[in-house]
């Protein structure tokens, strides 16, 4: 039987090369770990390492065992933090990552919220893009993802615990062409500059839609609000975003509002693999989540 500590002393050998050096960084004399090669050897069958005057050499067998075993380790990885997060509800902490638009339009909520309890645990919060969220949710870096997915597409290993949707629309400054428009088309919008974060996959193809496959590249690319918003305030760029983005702005006339001709939706999901939401301060930040987004009937 092979265990994880065997995988790792195939792996100090091969990077190492040598049985003397890796039985330095093991702890161990060269003889009792020549044996223990040795020992698997005949176990599995097969040997693991050809011994010539280059050193140790890793067999196919070697190399196999040493793929295979990466995503080993992912896996035990997860198993550990699941462990963690459920032996933890006091004192643990719950890895947060949340997309750019999240980030500035309900994170501030949800971080004030839990400011405001007795909590006995610690969020972590990261922004990453929206198409990394899930790989960081697979892997086990993050136990949450908050970011703009479209339900059906989201991998069925992982729970859509909460949703929202907001309406899409255009920020110009007053002095905007645009501004004279009530509604615009996406086609008017781009015959502007636009400053706006990368569009996510889920937004894509209805971006395309709308456009009838014609391609569609911000002029900026910036995942900060607040830095689009400024440049906007101050040039004849626009922006699009979710509408509660640009409440303040469009309240004290900073911006003007243009609404699309055609409904374009933001949509955002929280989502976790479901043995995470078993864990009791997983499903506390959840909680807290869900005073700014609706419960997935699903």
């Amino acid at each position: 039987m092979i265990d994880v500590s065997d995988i790792h002393m195939i792996q100090v050998i091969t990077e190492l090369g040598s049985i003397n050096k890796a039985a330095e960084a093991l702890n161990l004399s060269q003889s009792t770990l020549s044996k223990k090669v040795s020992r698997l050897e005949h176990n599995i069958k097969l040997e693991l390492f050809n011994r010539d005057h280059i050193g140790m050499v890793p067999t196919e067998a070697a190399k196999y065992l040493l793929s295979e075993a990466t995503e080993l380790r992912a896996q035990l990885s997860v198993i550990e933090r699941q462990l963690a997060l459920r032996a933890n509800h006091v004192g643990g902490t719950v890895n947060v990552g949340v997309g750019p638009i999240i980030e500035q339009f309900i994170l501030p909520k949800v971080l004030l919220d839990f400011a405001e309890q007795d909590y006995k645990f610690k969020i972590s919060a990261i922004a990453v893009s929206a198409d990394s969220l899930l790989e960081q949710l697979n892997t086990g870096a993050i136990d949450i993802a908050v970011g703009p997915f479209i339900q059906e597409e989201v991998p069925q290993d992982f729970e859509v615990r909460l949703t929202t949707s907001e309406d899409l629309v255009v920020a110009v400054r007053p002095s905007h062409p645009l501004s004279e428009l009530n509604q615009a088309s996406l086609e008017d919008v781009i015959n502007y500059k636009v400053v706006t974060p990368n569009v996510p996959k889920s937004m894509g193809k209805q971006v395309i839609a709308l456009l009838q496959g014609r391609n569609f590249e911000p002029d900026i690319i910036c995942e900060d609000y607040g830095i689009a918003k400024s440049i906007v305030m101050n040039s004849d760029y626009a922006t699009v975003g979710p509408e509660p983005l640009f409440c303040q702005e469009f309240r004290r006339g900073d911006l003007v509002k243009v609404s699309f001709t055609r409904e374009v939706k933001w949509h955002c999901c929280c989502v976790a693999k479901p043995e995470t939401l078993k864990a009791p301060i997983v499903k506390d930040v959840v909680d807290i989540f869900a005073q700014y987004m609706n419960t997935n009937p699903a």
